[in-house]
């Protein structure tokens, strides 16, 4: 019979728990790149605990290099509204979609807040090859076109000589 009050006040005591500071730890964290230019990107969060040291990593969504300059976080504050806009300077060359990241430091453990995506379209991409494909394309034309005419005139041809009688 104690074993069974012990068990219901401690499930109601989660429980009550639960129900008070759920709410608390439920708070959604929201990150944005609201820009994305050649020269870098602006982010904004809200949500995120308030006056904290949080950080920014970029990374390329492709190969998963990081972006930011020194190759690693770049420390940000939230305001006391658990709010951060930070504008981080990239050199996006040849990088299609970039990844931002927020993490909160908590002794040695990182633990990631909230992350978000933007394309880009800064330059192209390396090429494998021949830079242009004029000369291929018109060759490809060329050809074409002889294998057209080639085929007409076999058609239209009037022939000459019939058919052969067997002998």
């Amino acid at each position: 019979m104690r074993r069974i009050a012990t068990c219901s006040t401690v499930l109601g005591a989660a429980l009550a728990l639960c129900l008070v500071a759920g709410p608390a730890f439920a708070v959604p964290k929201d990150l944005r790149v609201s820009t994305a230019t050649c020269g870098g990107v602006t982010v904004t969060g809200q949500g995120l605990p308030a006056s904290t040291q949080l950080y920014l990593l970029a990374t390329n969504l492709s190969n998963g290099k990081v972006l930011n300059p020194t190759g690693k976080p770049i420390p940000v504050m939230s305001s006391s509204t658990g709010t951060v806009q930070a504008k981080i300077a990239l050199r996006l060359n040849a990088v299609r979609t970039v990844d931002v990241s927020i993490w909160n430091k908590k002794g040695e453990t990182l633990t990631m807040m909230a992350k978000d995506t933007a394309a880009t379209d800064c330059g192209t991409l390396p090429l494998t090859g021949a830079g242009t494909t004029t000369w291929a394309l018109l060759a490809a034309v060329t050809l074409l076109l002889a294998g057209a005419t080639t085929l007409w005139r076999a058609r239209h041809q009037p022939r000459h000589g019939g058919p052969r009688a067997a002998a």
